[in-house]
């Protein structure tokens, strides 16, 4: 099935899981990737991939040494990506971002480079909000980055002020919907 298909019927049926009529545009995929350094980035973790469309570009610019953990609560889209992306830097999880802890350690992983999340923040209750985002800053690695797109909506970031002392925002109105940018750098 068309990927785009995919991610639309999804939305149709899980409509504040999906949180997007579209996946990202290619311009927010350009603003997510000119933040990440992949000459150096050897462990990534993407939060909400949908149907991959980020977590292809970025592995066609990581090493071929480097690992990509996405983790999905959607069991659709993650069977989307273990269908169509095959690459053995690639593991896919079907769950919530707020286990991130239990398995990086599972999967021997520490020091993560960069956090990417397109989940909808917007839509989460406030404890697991700020839970996620805690776990985040505590895997990261120093001068690690939490790169989050999403609805164009300033609500989160009061949550990322409480864990984040350096952050940049960006907003790509070329998306549907518009959407914002936060790069919070762990230092």
């Amino acid at each position: 099935m068309n990927s785009k298909l995919v991610f639309f019927s999804n939305f149709l049926k899980r409509p504040k899981e999906v949180a997007a009529i579209t996946p990202s545009s290619r311009y927010v995929i350009r603003h997510i990737t000119k933040n990440i350094d992949f000459n150096n980035a050897k462990y990534i973790v993407e939060y909400g991939p949908g149907i991959g469309n980020i977590t292809e570009e970025l592995l066609k610019n990581m090493g071929p040494d480097a690992r990509l953990v996405c983790i999905e609560s959607n069991k659709k889209f993650c069977k989307f990506l273990d269908d169509n992306i095959q690459d053995r830097r690639l593991t896919v999880i079907n769950d919530s971002a707020e286990k991130l802890e239990s398995y990086i350690e599972k999967l021997n992983i520490n020091n993560i480079d960069y956090v990417l999340s397109g989940i909808p923040f917007s839509l989460i209750k406030k404890e697991i909000k700020k839970d996620i985002i805690k776990k985040t800053e505590y895997v990261l690695r120093e001068h690690g980055k939490f790169i989050i797109y999403q609805q164009y909506n300033g609500h989160l970031k009061k949550y990322l002020d409480i864990y984040f002392k350096k952050i940049s925002t960006e907003v790509e109105l070329r998306n549907i919907p518009p959407t914002m940018l936060y790069v919070c750098e762990k230092i």
